[in-house]
């Protein structure tokens, strides 16, 4: 199921607006996938009618088929809404379903037809590097699987049980494949990030006690500042790098954050670029938001 917000029409706005049905959808939103007998018994309504108001739903295309289930009357349907979120717009709105960093990005350079072809990479949370430094940012890892998983959904699946290990890891092993990479981290904590950020026409500098990101023009150097670079491995041009990075930790969330919560408005029709931005705190000295796009510039 999409997380993201799914843009319907009035038409199926109509189908939504019905009282059972809006209750069949709220049940079927749920972690665990529910069939038809169910969702009647948890209605207190036939299961006909159940059948019925089903058929309705999925015609309009605002529900889907999850997988079957094998239960004792026989085989059961378990059914899935398309998203968690819908919106009905009245203009043009940039909230369309097709509308997520995954879409625009993730999907076509990081997954194959049938399942995400991809190994991430963070920084070690033990001393190493250059700068014998500590990598705070392994439970980021977390979020930005998360969302891959929710976008994945079933008709995809994750192409290597070596789906995340450390940049310590990664380098040890001679043996690794050319394969498409996600960096997560700044060239400090993550010596991957520091390999490809000479590449980078926007990049950190290479001085631990002045951590930026510095341009031809310009310096930001804010610690909720980050980086996001897209660009074809130099040693392979069929495989694509992906760079999620701030001048500290903080900034390296803010990337995270506009992956997870879809600002597509950092992207591009560009292949290759590099951006940069900036996040927003709360009260808790935590990520909230980003405040927007502070640069870009193409690879």
């Amino acid at each position: 199921m999409r997380k993201s917000l799914y843009s319907i029409n009035t038409t199926q706005a109509m189908v939504l607006a019905h009282e059972l049905r809006w209750k069949i959808m709220k049940l079927l939103t749920q972690d665990e996938p529910i069939y038809a007998k169910q969702l009647a018994k948890k209605l207190n309504v036939s299961e006909s009618k159940i059948h019925y108001h089903l058929t309705q739903l999925r015609n309009a295309g605002l529900i889907k088929l999850e997988g079957v289930r094998s239960i004792k009357q026989g085989r059961a349907k378990l059914l899935r809404p398309v998203a968690s979120d819908f919106i009905l717009s009245l203009l043009n709105s940039r909230f369309e379903s097709d509308q997520s960093v995954f879409d625009r990005l993730i999907f076509p350079k990081f997954c194959t037809p049938d399942s995400f072809d991809a190994q991430i990479i963070v920084g070690s949370s033990v001393p190493h590097g250059r700068y014998d430094a500590i990598s705070r940012d392994g439970h980021l890892v977390g979020e930005l699987c998360w969302y891959l998983g929710t976008h994945l959904g079933t008709s995809l699946q994750f192409s290597s049980s070596d789906l995340v290990s450390t940049d310590q890891d990664y380098l040890a092993n001679k043996q690794n494949p050319l394969t498409n990479l996600i960096l997560i981290g700044g060239h400090i904590t993550n010596e991957l990030t520091a390999k490809y950020n000479k590449t980078l026409k926007e990049k950190f500098n290479v001085f631990f006690t002045e951590n930026k990101i510095v341009s031809d023009t310009n310096e930001f150097s804010d610690p909720t500042q980050g980086l996001i670079a897209v660009f074809r491995n130099p040693l392979d041009s069929e495989k694509w790098i992906l760079i999620l990075a701030g001048v500290r930790s903080l900034g390296t969330k803010s990337t995270i954050y506009s992956i997870v919560h879809d600002h597509i408005e950092i992207l591009g029709e560009e292949n290759e670029f590099v951006v940069i931005l900036e996040g927003t705190l709360n009260q808790e000295n935590k990520i909230s938001g980003v405040t927007g796009l502070l640069s870009k510039s193409l690879k």
